[in-house]
């Protein structure tokens, strides 16, 4: 059964915040304080930034189909497959749990990553990368959008563990 751990420490495509990829959306539904139906009420940025609780979204056509749950504190989102299956999840202010090795946590500096990174500027999320420089799946980071070298004081905000193969 699905269980918030503000301290659990990320696993790179597996983990994060004492949630699995792979569980199952109704193990997550007696934390939902709210429903929303897509197909009824658009998408917009308020509905993430107006809820006070654990707000369930369900995707309407336009964006997809799925589902995400988005709680207040600690800023956590879960997103699902249109089976209901989690893919990703994100953690920013208020969880406390490491993220990479070497102590690495929400606040701490882009650039006290003991590993290569790459900027994808188009989403302006840092990915770690192997000894060519390609992007290693299963996490990424939000810190600031800017190349390392450029700006190794920027600290990470948000950190995302995810497998977008879960059907």
């Amino acid at each position: 059964m699905a269980h918030l751990d503000l301290h659990a420490k990320a696993e790179i495509g597996k983990s994060l915040a004492g949630f699995a990829l792979g569980e199952k959306l109704q193990s997550f539904l007696h934390y939902v304080d709210e429903s929303v139906d897509g197909n009824k009420i658009p998408w917009n940025v308020d509905l993430v930034n107006n809820n006070e609780g654990v707000l369930l979204y369900k995707w309407g056509s336009s964006y997809g189909n799925g589902y995400a749950i988005f709680f207040k504190n600690p800023t956590l989102e879960l997103s699902f497959s249109e089976q209901g299956t989690l893919i990703f999840i994100e953690v920013g202010e208020g969880y406390q749990g490491e993220i990479f090795d070497g102590g690495i946590k929400i606040g701490s500096r882009i650039g006290d990553i003991d590993h290569a990174l790459v900027l994808d500027d188009t989403e302006d999320a840092h990915y770690l990368a192997d000894d060519k420089g390609q992007f290693i799946d299963g996490i990424f980071f939000f810190a600031g959008g800017e190349e390392v070298i450029d700006n190794p004081d920027a600290t990470i905000g948000v950190v995302r563990v995810y497998n977008y193969n879960f059907k």
